[in-house]
């Protein structure tokens, strides 16, 4: 029961890796108040809000579990946590790379 619930809580990190740095964008141009630019349908002051409630969901269902997971996979063989967090990287840079984000500019900017 235990290694079905791993494998569960793994496919959920993988989407969480796969999905965050969109959500994690969404978060920033709603905190900062720059999503107003982009779409008008509310203020300021509701897009911070928002960006807020976001970053809260956020941890509690990505980070959280995504640590609950890297440490359950340390504690049951450590060899194995600098695969996971490749495969995590990789998700995430698939996920640039589909979004045709540049971060090799931003970085440098």
């Amino acid at each position: 029961m235990k290694k079905i619930g791993n494998i569960i809580l793994g496919i959920w990190c993988a989407i969480t890796c796969f999905v965050s740095p969109i959500w994690l964008a969404m978060i920033y141009l709603n905190v900062t108040g720059l999503i107003y630019q982009y779409d008008y349908s509310m203020d300021e002051g509701t897009a911070f809000i928002l960006g807020i409630i976001l970053l809260v969901i956020w941890v509690l269902l990505t980070l959280l579990p995504n640590v609950y997971f890297v440490k359950t996979i340390y504690i049951s063989n450590p060899k194995y946590v600098i695969p996971v967090a490749v495969v995590m990287v990789i998700l995430i840079v698939v996920c640039l790379a589909m979004c045709n984000w540049n971060v090799v500019s931003f970085l440098t900017a």
